[in-house]
Order: C-alpha cells, then structure tokens, then sequence
C-alpha cells in the first residue's frame, strides 16, 4: 500500500504510528535520502497527521493519540488508522494536494516551514532566530515557542539541511535537544554524512531510499508532466528513482538525443567515431562541471542499456519476433530496424548490454568520460561487425 499517496514511505510511517500510538512520539527527526525521492511529501503530510484534532488530543500539557491507534494492530491496520481525518479544523487549514505538478505549501497557523533561498550558500541565521536587531524575537525558535493556535502540537520543517553552517547548527542545537512542549520538528538533508554531527547526534534519523521506476512513471503521469505511459515509462528509466531527475530529463534535450543515439545503434553500419563525437558533444553541452557531464552520460548509457535488453527480449522470444513488451514500446522501431537491418543475434545483444553496462560502471568509477565514450562505441562496432 502507499501511505496517504507518498510511494515508498510506509516503513517510516509505520515507525511514527507505533511510537504515537504507544505515546512515545520524539521531538527532532532527520529525513536523509536522495532529491526527489518524496521527504518533503511525506513531512508535510506526516505534519498534516500529527496536527490532526481527531487522531490526536490534547490531556494536561501532553498530545495522546487517539485510543483507536493500537500498537500491536496489524501493519495495514496502523498506516489505515494513522492518517489525518480531514474534516476536523486542523485539517480543513492543512490544505496540501501530495500529486500536485507544483509545490504549494501548506498554510496552517500551527506549521512551519524553512528552506534556503535560492541566492544563498546556506541556512541564513535570521530564518532560524530572528534578524540581528531582533534576536529571539523573530524566526522559527522563537515561533516554536509561543503557544499553538488550534491549541495542539506545532510541527516545523526545515529543508535543505545539508546547507546549515556552523553559526546556524549551533543557535538550532538547544531547540533540538529539548524541543517545546508538543513540538515535532523534521529535518531533511540527502546524506547523513552532510550534516553536521551536533545536528545529526540530537535527531533520530530515517532513511528514504529511490523510488521505482513505475513509481516514477505514475507520478509523471498523474501530474500531467508527460503524455502517455510509454513517455512516462521512458523517462522513469533515467531518473534513478528520483522525480528531480524525472522533471529534469524532461526539461533538457535527452529525448532528441535518444532519438540519434537509437537510430546510430541500430544502423546497418555503426558508425562508432561519428557517435561518439556526437556522444561527447551532448554530454558537454550543458555544463563543463564534472558532475552535470556524468549524469549526462549516464543518460546516455542508460538509454542504450534499455535499447539492448529490449533488442535482447525481442531476440530470446523463441520465434516470438514483433512482439514487444509494453514497457519497451518506445523502443520497439529501433528495435525492428535493428533486426532488418544488421539480423543481430543473442548473443550480440547480451555483449553489447554487458558492454553497455561495464561503460556505466567506469562512469560511477570517475574514469574519463571522452574516454569510456569512444572505447564503449568502438568495442560495440567490433561486435556489430561481426555479423555482416
């Protein structure tokens, strides 16, 4: 099942709804994974649920969860009755569409949200504590400790937390360690390894790992981004289980390339030093920075890797030619045209996959990239060769 519409999250929320259910819900959480991959989602949905007034009440000075939430329920039970009910006035003010093309944050007296602006290099001070004029008096400390307006909890979110500097870790360091009375607060950062240790040591950290690649492609598609499941599915298999890569290979020029880089691999002849200098040309196009030219090659890669298991299923159907997998439908006129053109075998299609794949390997391994092009292209033309 996916929790509340955030794929790939239920682990996690099953851990908050055990730990609210048996009223043991900590104060500082740390949200690592990849961009793209649903953190932020799934904290502002997580803050929708704890600031839920039929899930949650409010006894003495402490937040009880609601009797029907019980710890030793069954998994389904618990993410079915952990979620927030969505009529009460916590709910009505915490409006949040989790499928939305585009971010718009929750508006919720009771919710706070912090992120670095664009023009800066990191958290600013004054988002956390107020402007130098106004220390304490301003910013998310201070916010978190005035009284909740619905009278409940207050939850705050502070993306971008690879970006805390000395000066702004240290003024958030005693509101994470002793958090105001009935205040969550969730940090979300990509690598555990980028936060700083006084950050990471006063937080209990949670892991969110890729999303598949039909996650990906689903979301693509109920956001309106693409135009068919097969677009979808084609660009899902770029984007590393990330809709930030997702939204980024649509944006770019990877679609008219695939469309050269297929038509080259399924010629007749390949032209291996004309591809590759197209190859590179791609590659370099966008950017000089080194980590931009791998990702672009990774694509590249990527794409053939698709291309050959595809030609390769096609191949190994046991006299099952012209019957192409609907998840490879994109693929499907290269490879025909392959087929016409050169009559490629198995086994040419496995060694030029595992060819593939062992260029994709030296691309992780930060070999260089003009380099793994043009050797990966002429090995695949040797092959190629051989069977005409």
């Amino acid at each position: 099942m996916s929790w509340q519409g955030v794929c790939g999250a239920d682990e996690v929320a099953l851990q908050f709804a055990r730990a609210s259910a048996r009223g043991r819900l900590g104060g500082s959480f740390l949200f690592v994974g990849p961009q793209g991959v649903g953190k932020r989602v799934f904290a502002f949905m997580l803050a929708k649920t704890l600031l839920c007034q039929r899930l949650f009440h409010k006894e003495g000075d402490r937040m009880v969860c609601d009797a029907g939430l019980d710890p030793s329920a069954s998994r389904e039970e618990l993410l079915e009755r952990f979620r927030p009910c969505g009529e009460c006035d916590s709910c009505k003010e915490f409006a949040f569409d989790v499928m939305a093309p585009e971010l718009v944050l929750p508006q919720h007296p009771d919710f706070h949200y912090v992120c670095k602006p664009a023009d800066k290099s990191a958290l600013p001070l004054e988002l956390l504590v107020g402007a130098k004029e106004e220390r304490m008096q301003s910013g998310l400390c201070y916010a978190l400790n005035q009284t909740s307006f619905l009278g409940g909890r207050r939850v705050a979110v502070i993306d971008d937390a690879d970006y805390f500097n000395v000066e702004g870790a240290n003024a958030l360091l005693k509101t994470l360690e002793e958090p105001p009375k009935n205040t969550v607060i969730i940090l979300i950062g990509t690598s555990a390894t980028k936060q700083l240790p006084t950050i990471r040591s006063r937080c209990q950290m949670f892991r969110f790992q890729p999303l598949p690649d039909s996650a990906v492609a689903d979301i693509l598609l109920t956001q309106g981004k693409v135009g068919s499941p097969e677009e979808a599915e084609a660009v899902a298999r770029h984007s590393g289980g990330s809709t930030t890569e997702a939204y980024r290979a649509l944006n770019s020029d990877l679609s008219v390339f695939q469309h050269t880089l297929l038509t080259g691999l399924s010629a007749k002849h390949l032209a291996a030093v004309q591809l590759a200098g197209q190859v590179c040309e791609y590659v370099d196009k966008e950017s000089k920075d080194a980590p931009v030219r791998r990702k672009r090659l990774q694509n590249v890669l990527k794409s053939a890797v698709a291309y050959f298991r595809a030609l390769y299923c096609e191949l190994d159907a046991k006299g099952s030619r012209g019957v192409i997998e609907p998840s490879a439908a994109a693929l499907a006129p290269f490879v025909r045209r392959a087929i016409q053109n050169a009559q490629p075998t198995v086994e040419y299609a496995l060694d030029s996959l595992e060819r593939t794949l062992d260029a994709l390997d030296q691309v992780d391994r930060n070999a260089n990239l003009p380099y793994i092009v043009e050797a990966w292209l002429y090995d695949l033309a040797a092959l190629h060769r051989g069977l005409v």
